[in-house]
């Protein structure tokens, strides 16, 4: 519907939302919605709450927590509401019309702790703008306010510029791309460029907060350093530390992530929560300022679609890592063996062959946040496909343009053609500029790679920089104890049964089956429930021995429940090459390759074949070379 009366262009007027919370264990916000006049009268208007959050592409119909929405005029005298959509409220205005003001008030409950949805209780008061705050239909570009009412002894904080007791929104994009943390929290400032920064933290663990604080100190002066400047005027990091935390979610100045009370040791752990800060921090230049045209202004009503997730999540993916390299936060034998893993995980994966990246990113709404037992077999996740790429595409460019050219440089020109002038780049934006970095047309990459489902050549490529990529066997208790391979990098030959399962309380179910392998060709089915192999009892223990023991084309009796019946199916077991990728630096590599290494990792290359160690100095990055 479109609202008769809209303000005009240029016109100051605004929605006002002050946002209280009388009484936080019944996790319910008491929200009031300030609508100034419109620019003449109307005798309809329609409230819109939105059905889906940016950064997270799935239909969350947020409407489904909003409950006792009451309309008044300037009089304080209720309005006629009706619902006409899902998520639409039609607000009559009997007579002949008014131009308002009008006040809305609401109750949203929020009991679901998460990156992209609101939590109220005893302890905190979190809120993800899309999931609490109405829009006039029509009025989206109007400037935004909002005021909280807390509990005693209860701070706020937010991204947003205070003004009289007031946070600032130039419109409603920016207001709900604003999270909030209200509560007891514990924060800490850094500055970074004479930019302030701040962590809020709700929850605890084995955390080390003024740790935590140098080393996001640290990422944040990497990403600065390869962009030249940092694109917001101040940046708020949420942290929630809580059983059952986890994820990310990017904002223009803000992230909000959860994390469990014990991840932050040992080491690796730790290093997992700095690549998702890493992560979130890095889309405040790729997807909220680098995006493409149809993300933003956002249409919060329906899916937005777009071919290009592969680039905004992937190519981000490929930095989180880099970044800590480049900051000193990690080594580069680490980042390496975190590709490795990536690689395996991609290649063992069914769906390579059917979806390619762009497929997967136009697909996120019904693939990705949809997963299923079948999704291995016809999807590819565009964050691991993308990494992927993005590490291909880069030392691809840095190959063709003899070191002059870079990802890095790839993302500084989309930076200030679009992302820096608030607007979205193009289709075709990443080949062409690509393109133009490499110094030759990469259509047949692009064709390949992202628009095909061919997996990057990274044992061509990773000589460039001079590694290697090579298979190692896996451990297992033979090669512990001595009767393993001879040969480092001799690989066993392993059975295959090619399922997945999962314990459910005393029972072992099946819980997904790979196409083309035997447990698809004898019939098994995701959700069936294994009983005995060859008249033995199954658990873990027994498949663990069945693939290392039996050999490869030998036949096995399996008895399973479906749906309460018992099923007997003979199983023909497959082969499997049991190995591991590992990515190892060229002792032997040529000079170029050197310096493309180093002006890769910002770090020499390492001699004698050991990988460099960490810079020891906690300041700045080197920066680009």
């Amino acid at each position: 519907m479109e609202t008769t009366g809209a303000v005009p262009a240029g016109a100051t007027r605004h929605t006002t939302f002050t946002v209280a919370m009388s009484d936080p264990a019944s996790h319910l916000y008491e929200i009031e919605m300030a609508v100034a006049p419109f620019g003449a009268p109307v005798s309809s208007f329609d409230l819109v709450m939105p059905v889906w959050a940016p950064g997270s592409y799935a239909v969350r119909d947020f409407a489904r927590n909003v409950r006792d929405l009451v309309v008044s005029d300037a009089d304080g005298v209720p309005l006629p509401v009706r619902k006409v959509e899902k998520s639409r409220w039609r607000v009559a205005v009997p007579g002949t019309g008014s131009a308002g003001p009008f006040v809305v008030r609401y109750r949203v409950y929020a009991h679901e702790l998460t990156v992209r949805t609101s939590h109220l209780d005893a302890s905190h008061g979190y809120g993800n703008g899309t999931s609490l705050f109405l829009y006039v239909d029509g009025r989206k570009d109007e400037p935004q306010r909002l005021a909280f009412r807390c509990p005693e002894r209860w701070r706020v904080s937010i991204s947003l510029p205070e003004r009289g007791g007031l946070y600032e929104a130039s419109d409603y994009d920016e207001l709900v791309d604003a999270p909030f943390e209200c509560g007891t929290h514990r924060t800490w400032e850094l500055e970074v460029r004479g930019v302030p920064h701040t962590l809020a933290i709700w929850g605890s663990g084995n955390e080390e907060p003024e740790r935590l604080v140098r080393d996001v100190g640290r990422i944040v002066e990497a990403a600065a350093a390869l962009f030249g400047s940092l694109p917001y005027e101040r940046y708020l990091f949420i942290l929630h530390v809580a059983a059952g935390a986890s994820g990310g979610l990017e904002h223009r100045a803000s992230q909000s992530c959860g994390v469990a009370p014990w991840r932050f040791r040992p080491e690796k752990s730790y290093r997992e929560v700095l690549s998702l800060l890493s992560h979130e921090l890095f889309h405040a230049w790729n997807v909220k300022r680098i995006r493409p045209g149809a993300l933003g202004p956002f249409d919060y009503t329906r899916e937005v679609h777009t071919r290009d997730l592969w680039a905004m999540e992937g190519v981000t993916s490929y930095y989180e890592g880099l970044q800590l390299a480049r900051a000193g936060l990690c080594t580069p034998k680490q980042l390496f063996a975190e590709w490795a893993k990536t690689i395996k995980a991609h290649r063992d994966t069914p769906g390579i062959r059917v979806q390619s990246a762009e497929e997967a990113s136009f697909d996120a709404w019904i693939r990705l946040y949809r997963p299923d037992e079948n999704s291995p077999n016809v999807s590819e996740s565009y964050y691991r496909r993308g990494e992927l790429i993005a590490l291909a595409l880069d030392l691809t460019i840095r190959h063709e343009s003899h070191g002059t050219g870079s990802l890095d440089e790839v993302l500084r020109r989309l930076w200030e053609r679009w992302g820096s002038r608030g607007v979205g780049y193009p289709d075709g934006a990443w080949e062409a500029v690509s393109a133009e970095v490499a110094g030759r047309s990469l259509s047949g990459f692009f064709d390949l790679y992202v628009r095909g489902t061919g997996t990057p050549d990274l044992e061509a490529l990773l000589p460039v920089v001079g590694l290697g990529l090579f298979e190692k066997a896996e451990k297992d208790e033979e090669a512990e104890n001595g009767d393993g391979p001879s040969a480092p990098d001799a690989v066993p030959v392993r059975a295959d049964l090619g399922w997945k399962t999962k314990g459910e309380k005393d029972r072992l179910v099946v819980a997904e089956v790979y196409e083309g392998r035997p447990a698809s060709r004898c019939g098994v089915s995701a959700g069936d429930e294994l009983v005995a192999a060859d008249g033995f009892r199954v658990d873990d223990e027994l498949l663990k021995r069945l693939e290392r023991d039996r050999l490869p084309g030998s036949a096995l009796r399996l008895h399973l429940f479906r749906r309460g019946r018992l099923v007997e199916l003979p199983l023909v077991l497959g082969e499997r090459r049991a190995f591991t990728y590992e990515i190892r630096v060229d002792p032997a590599a040529p000079p170029e390759a050197r310096s493309l290494f180093a002006a890769w990792l910002w770090r020499p290359f390492p001699e004698e074949g050991k990988v460099a160690a960490a810079p020891a100095s906690a300041g700045a990055s080197p920066g680009p070379a």
